[in-house]
């Protein structure tokens, strides 16, 4: 091979997307791309010379000695593990859900393995957020179901039998009484239509803004909570498309809820606001707290909750982006970034910050 041509295939080699490894016949690593190494946390140097059991999770190194010594002896090009759930073990400790394909290669120096594995956590988490979303509508399909049967359906069916009943009441003082008594009763089902109505939108969003809607959101989540809030709203709603403002909404009205039910905080913050000019122009929503944290990086390789796979989603959908930033005992802080409509009519108007601090 020229130098020309060796320089072209270390180009590609160190440009994959996809991470690749190469073993020698005694199972050693003697190669690795970048991709690879931004995969499993480790230096260039920690992995060349290392047995490649390095990279695979404790629980099955030994069995793995043996399928490796097996298709040293009959090598094939083929995917590893086919319908098996492979994960590589990273250097601090977290697996990393993967699929690997293997190709042999014999060359005059020796016969070596080259290995190829594409990290599926994205995958997977896609198809955490598909079942979740499946389970989710099934969910808010029966509930909207029982709540027109055992409201709606029945008050009308009753309200049915007393039209009946109206319609061969001959005291007009009956009559007066019953419609009174029926327009109380359609009074309420209009309530109650509205109530599953906002269940599905929030109408304040259409009704009063973005800010507004979220301001009342906070309001409700941390009323006697005993948590201490601070809340900065630009007037940035009007920058964005109806379908961006409620991913805002809908990513601020998770991330709060998370704060409230598990992150045990004293303190949370909530800012919307306008960062950048021009093409790079976005609106950022963040939600920060100093609660307990977690282990974020580790809940996205497993595969994260519903709630987190949601709203990176949400945000992907809306042409944005999705950040969390969380260690163990550091709190947690979510940041959203939407890119503006297309068209905005006029500059953007920009109130002074509102800042709230209360204790419930």
């Amino acid at each position: 091979m020229t130098t020309e041509a060796f320089n072209d295939f270390r180009a590609v080699f160190d440009a994959a997307p996809d991470g690749i490894v190469v073993v020698n016949d005694r199972g050693i690593l003697i190669e690795v791309n970048p991709r690879a190494l931004a995969m499993l946390g480790y230096t260039r140097a920690e992995l060349l010379g290392a047995p490649i059991e390095s990279i695979v999770p404790h629980e099955v190194r030994t069995r793995h000695v043996g399928l490796r010594d097996g298709f040293m002896a009959r090598p094939a090009h083929r995917p590893m593990g086919a319908e098996m759930e492979l994960r590589a073990a990273r250097k601090d400790g977290r697996e990393l859900p993967v699929e690997v394909a293997l190709r042999p290669c014999h060359t005059p120096n020796g016969d070596f393995v080259i290995a190829v594995m594409r990290d599926t956590s994205t995958e997977r988490r896609l198809r955490t957020l598909g079942a979740g979303v499946l389970r989710a509508t099934e969910e808010e399909r029966q509930r909207i179901a029982r709540e027109l049967h055992d409201d709606t359906a029945q008050s009308l069916a009753a309200l049915l039998l007393r039209l009946q009943v109206l319609a061969r009441t001959p005291d007009e003082a009956t009559r007066q009484g019953m419609l009174e008594q029926m327009q109380a009763e359609v009074e309420g089902m209009v309530e109650g239509v509205r109530r599953i109505a906002r269940g599905l939108r929030p109408p304040a969003l259409e009704d009063v803004g973005l800010e507004a809607a979220i301001r009342s959101q906070f309001r409700r989540c941390f009323h006697e909570t005993g948590i201490e809030t601070d809340l900065h709203l630009e007037s940035v709603g009007h920058l964005l498309s109806p379908e961006g403002q409620l991913v805002v909404y809908r990513v601020v009205q998770e991330a709060i809820s998370n704060v409230v039910r598990h992150a045990g905080a004293r303190h949370v913050e909530v800012r919307l606001e306008r960062q950048g000019e021009g093409g790079t122009a976005r609106v950022v929503a963040s939600v920060r707290d100093d609660g307990r944290g977690f282990d974020a990086e580790g809940a996205f390789l497993a595969g994260a909750g519903l709630g987190l796979v949601g709203m990176e989603e949400r945000a992907r959908i809306a042409g944005g982006s999705f950040s969390l930033v969380s260690a163990p005992g550091e709190g947690c802080e979510v940041r959203l970034r939407v890119p503006l409509a297309a068209e905005v009519d006029g500059p953007p108007s920009v109130s002074p910050h509102e800042r709230r601090r209360s204790h419930g």
